[in-house]
């Protein structure tokens, strides 16, 4: 049951905005600092290790996600964690010159911040009606993706030209402005209750989706390399390998790629609301592994770096916008538990982004760029084939059995 107000005011575009924070607070971490840092005279080796400890909590942030489910409404959870992750992306910008290790807690510290927007935003993506849901997924990983990927551009181009004071101050604008988009979300207040009670409700209401055929199903999905979209992470090291100079790289790679990705994350939203989601997630995989194919056995040129990637980066947002369409279809209505479960899903649909990565390193180290993409190309390629056979198998037993929320007046 939901109220009325909420269901009509809460439209799937608002939460291409809502998604923005999301990506800008990751953004700060993996394409800003890293930029800042070496400007500083930091190593590429510490560089990469800071990175890497700072990224941690978008593992394992499901542990801590019950928070946006007890207590406070979701919307000011956003609120709250934009302003803290923003706090604290600054706070890491000024320790630059003082303490690496500083930097590094202070960095890890916004992302565990950070990474309660999503859990947020996914409770209040499953309060909409199913049938908008895909729409809602293609508009969130438009802004998670795009939104991100271009504010961190942003972020850089005013690195080269403003101090480190000033650069700290617009992270923080960055983040939090389009945060107070939570403030046009209609929800409606959660009832005074006991904590013990509140507790039980929420690990029963867990209890029940974990016990689920569907979780067990989506797991497949989320933990597959399909749709992993790992040559993403390493594409702006590739340049070389393609003859691609540095500002083409950084098109392409960058502001390029991060609008493409949130183009592709429209059409995946699309999709979503008209097909099968499991057979979209394969067709996902499907596509990322053409291009892949491309970019490993096209001549190494500018010309194939960007017109391979460029439509790498497209299938990356679709398969982003179908994966959270399918956890938000995995869940249904969660009265108690919806951040918390939808984070879970979340949080394991983020292994395949790292072990796909360090798996494509591999590749590289075998057989340059062409063992790279060939690694990435046969890992979506044939798990998207299984996946497919899947989602064929089993369709006749998952049937949207989900009504469409029924209204009530607010009280």
């Amino acid at each position: 049951m939901a109220d009325e107000p909420a269901l009509k005011h809460n439209s799937p575009w608002l939460f291409g905005i809502l998604g923005i924070p999301n990506g800008l607070s990751n953004a700060i971490i993996v394409i800003l600092m890293p930029y800042v840092l070496r400007k500083q005279g930091v190593s590429v080796d510490r560089i990469a290790e800071i990175v890497a400890l700072a990224s941690i909590p978008n593992v394992w942030y499901f542990l801590y996600s019950p928070v946006v489910d007890l207590g406070l409404r979701r919307r000011t959870w956003i609120l709250l964690s934009a302003s803290t992750a923003g706090l604290c992306s600054a706070l890491a910008i000024l320790l630059i010159p003082v303490s690496l290790p500083a930097v590094t807690v202070t960095l890890f510290t916004a992302a565990a911040l950070g990474s309660v927007i999503s859990s947020a935003n996914g409770a209040l993506l499953t309060f909409l009606q199913p049938s908008v849901r895909g729409r809602a997924s293609g508009w969130y990983q438009a802004g998670n993706l795009g939104g991100g990927t271009v504010g961190g551009g942003l972020a850089i181009w005013l690195a080269d030209r403003v101090s480190l004071p000033l650069l700290a101050v617009a992270s923080i604008v960055l983040i939090v402005l389009p945060a107070t988009a939570a403030l046009l979300i209609e929800e409606r207040p959660a009832p005074r209750r006991a904590l013990l009670p509140l507790f039980a409700d929420l690990f029963r209401d867990l209890g029940e989706v974990l016990r689920s055929r569907r979780a067990w199903l989506g797991l497949v999905f989320f933990l597959s390399p399909v749709s992993s979209a790992a040559v993403s992470n390493l594409i702006s090291g590739l340049g070389p390998d393609y003859h691609a100079p540095a500002n083409e790289v950084m098109w392409i790679s960058g502001i390029g790629g991060g609008l493409l990705s949130a183009l592709g994350s429209f059409v995946g939203g699309f999709v979503c609301d008209r097909m099968n989601r499991m057979i979209a997630y394969a067709f996902a995989g499907g596509l990322s592994a053409v291009f892949a194919v491309y970019l490993a056995f096209a001549p190494s040129t500018v010309w194939t770096y960007g017109l391979g990637y460029s439509g790498y980066a497209i299938a990356a947002g679709f398969g982003y916008a179908v994966f959270t369409a399918l956890v938000l279809e995995v869940l249904g209505q969660r009265r108690h538990a919806a951040g918390t479960a939808y984070s879970l899903f979340v949080a394991s649909g983020n292994l395949p982004i790292l072990y796909m990565t360090w798996l494509d390193g591999v590749g590289y180290g075998h057989g340059a760029v062409k063992g790279l993409m060939t690694v990435d190309a046969v890992a979506n390629g044939a798990g998207a084939l299984v996946l497919l056979a899947i989602a064929r198998y089993t369709q006749r037993y998952w049937k949207q059995t989900e009504p469409e929320i029924v209204t009530v007046p607010r009280a």
